[in-house]
């Protein structure tokens, strides 16, 4: 699970784009008299397919080591200030005692701080510091590791992390972090111990880029850029002077010899970055090899030890976050999906984490966040018309969609943010539980109020589709054409695109689906725009702030909203929650009167589980998204 918890959200069409809060929001939990205590087992049985290369802390968060089968077994072996509940998204303090402070102006930055609970350790029996915090900060910075390191740490906002006193560590920004950046990033990084790998860190970053490189790199840029500047101006006056037919020795011979010192300058720039690219490689792959054997961890369980064929993860004694319903977890790996099934159905397993092809007919299906979408072309006039596009949203019934046409591989999605913290409650899909019916005369009556009509008006009692739409100008409404991928390629945007066209043509909207690639959808919907509608996805973060992605920036939707552009300002330098929340809901709102694009259906993802129970039947993602969250899991009655 790459980016689950992740935020930040590259805007392309399969992205693999992360409900908590700064301040503390009351959470209800069920006391004993309301529901009997979960039973105690000795253990929880994991099944995953295929093999497993165990990694140390450093890679398991960076790109080579960040398998699903190693955070399954590893990644909850290393303590983190805050995390998600699984059941709500709050964010909860971990080993933080309580909520961090606020993000304040330091000098040129901004910087914040976070208290810890005193009463942690390792289990090597030392106490957890602010020490340990900071030094984890400074070390992924130093090695600029990327992938959820990365995204743990941005470097293009966070300076440094220092130890104030052993309970408080401040983090130190060099601009003002959103709630992205804060708290889905910083705030949940796992932490290493900084007793055990100091040493090894400290020696392995003698490989790191000297000063005498980045000093070096960054007067080549400076120059470069001076350069740059005046070739600009030069070639600008040689144009000037070959249009008018003059010529001009000393101006031609500035431009000629300004010509080839930018291009020295990007020559040598080019050179020195690769040497600086190589020894930051060098020196993570160094890091990343160091053996972290009898490393203390911080977690409600032990890292998983190998035990024969099975992998085993003891619950830790001292129970420092969680009390587990089970005492120890197991983990068997199986070399194919049958072999895994056949172990689930004789009862020698609990849980089949990896993905399965034939999936039981226990399994628990739940919407993840992979979600698709109907995007519209802001260039083609025709359909710039937020009713036209309402009428289509409403002939579109997102459960048949998704249980009868995508045959339950989808769940329906009728709303632009899926996290139940950040979604407005109020927003609701007018069409919601509406039949066939209810739905046409919906479509029908805001065509009409919009000035639509046609030669034969669509029929309520779906036999009698609409004939001839002409637009509010009198003008017949032209064919519009949809691109989406072949069966092939993507069954289910196949399939969904066949059924929106069924619906667009029932009122009369002559419409037409265009078979292409998913790469042609990309180049058509961010490149060339010639297009008229696309199917496309995403995988949205639990923090919406892809919202602002979408449309501010660089705009590849070129969709303007006089709604939007103030709005979102306030929410990407944002980190108080309510007005967060209150900026998601004002863009929110602008979407679903505007309907830019009109979400359709999440992927879904399975759990295949027996003999256990959880807080909730389906979450974001399932169980599985969580690696079966064995400390949520309790026996089943």
């Amino acid at each position: 699970m790459r980016r689950f918890l992740r935020f930040g959200l590259f805007l392309a069409l399969w992205l693999s784009a992360c409900v908590p809060q700064a301040d503390p929001v009351p959470v209800s939990f069920p006391t004993p008299t309301e529901v009997p205590p979960p039973t105690h087992a000795p253990e929880i049985r994991f099944a995953l397919i295929g093999e497993i290369q165990p990694v140390n802390v450093w890679e398991l968060f960076d790109g080579s080591g960040s398998t699903y089968a190693n955070r399954a077994l590893f990644g909850e072996a290393h303590p983190r200030l805050y995390q998600l509940s699984p059941v709500d998204s709050s964010l909860q303090p971990l080993a933080a005692d309580g909520f961090p402070s606020e993000v304040t102006q330091d000098g040129d930055g901004y910087s914040a701080t976070v208290k810890l609970r005193a009463d942690l350790k390792w289990t090597d029996g030392s106490p957890f510091t602010a020490e340990d915090v900071a030094f984890t900060t400074n070390t992924v910075l130093a090695f600029e590791f990327g992938y959820d390191w990365g995204e743990f740490f941005p470097r293009n906002y966070l300076a440094r992390a220092e130890a104030v006193d052993p309970s408080t560590v401040k983090f130190i920004f060099k601009q003002k972090p959103n709630m992205g950046v804060w708290q889905y990033g910083v705030l949940q990084a796992p932490i290493a111990q900084k007793a055990f790998w100091e040493s090894v860190v400290q020696k392995t970053s003698e490989s790191l880029p000297n000063e005498t490189l980045r000093a070096e790199i960054a007067e080549t840029r400076a120059r470069l850029e001076v350069a740059r500047v005046d070739l600009e101006d030069l070639t600008a006056q040689v144009t000037s002077l070959r249009v008018s037919g003059l010529q001009n020795r000393k101006t031609e011979g500035d431009y000629t010899r300004i010509q080839g010192e930018v291009t020295y300058l990007e020559a040598t720039l080019e050179n020195l970055l690769e040497d600086y690219e190589a020894q930051v490689k060098s020196a993570q792959e160094v890091l990343h090899l160091a053996g972290d054997e009898a490393e203390p961890t911080l977690g409600t369980w032990m890292p998983a030890v190998q035990k024969g064929e099975i992998w085993v993860s003891q619950v830790n004694p001292d129970f420092l976050f969680d009390t587990p319903n089970f005492d120890r977890a197991s983990y068997r790996f199986f070399k194919d999906e049958s072999a895994a099934l056949t172990a689930f159905q004789n009862n020698e397993v609990d849980f089949i984490l990896s993905p399965l092809s034939n999936v039981p007919a226990e399994a628990k299906y739940n919407p993840t966040n992979s979600a698709r979408f109907l995007v519209f072309n802001p260039l083609n006039v025709y359909l710039a018309d937020p009713a036209l596009r309402s009428a289509l949203s409403c002939m579109i019934d997102r459960d048949k969609l998704a249980t009868e046409i995508l045959q339950g591989k989808a769940s329906p999605l009728d709303s632009f943010v899926l996290s139940k913290q950040w979604h407005d409650p109020n927003l609701k899909d007018p069409c919601a539980g509406m039949d066939k019916a209810a739905r046409v005369a919906y479509a029908v009556s805001r065509l009409k109020d919009a000035g639509y009509s046609w030669s034969q008006e669509p029929g309520t009692d779906a036999t009698r589709a609409g004939q001839n739409l002409m637009s509010s100008n009198g003008e017949a409404f032209p064919k519009v054409t949809l691109l989406a991928p072949s069966q092939d390629e993507d069954a289910l945007r196949y399939a969904a695109a066949k059924h929106i066209a069924e619906q667009a043509q029932y009122i009369g909207v002559p419409f037409a689906v265009r078979e292409v690639t998913l790469d042609d959808i990309v180049y058509a919907v961010y490149s060339s725009q010639k297009y008229d509608m696309a199917l496309t996805g995403w995988r949205l973060s639990e923090y919406p702030a892809y919202l602002c992605d979408w449309f501010g920036g660089e705009n590849r939707f070129l969709y303007t909203s006089d709604r939007l552009g103030v709005v979102c300002e306030v929410l990407e330098a944002e980190t108080k929650p309510e007005a967060a929340r209150q900026a998601v809901a004002q863009i929110e709102s602008a979407l679903s009167s505007e309907l830019p694009l009109l979400p359709l259906f999440t992927l879904t993802r399975t759990d295949v589980y027996r003999n256990l129970s959880y807080p909730a039947p389906n979450i974001l993602n399932g169980w599985a998204g969580l690696y079966g969250a064995p400390s949520n899991a309790s026996p089943a009655p």
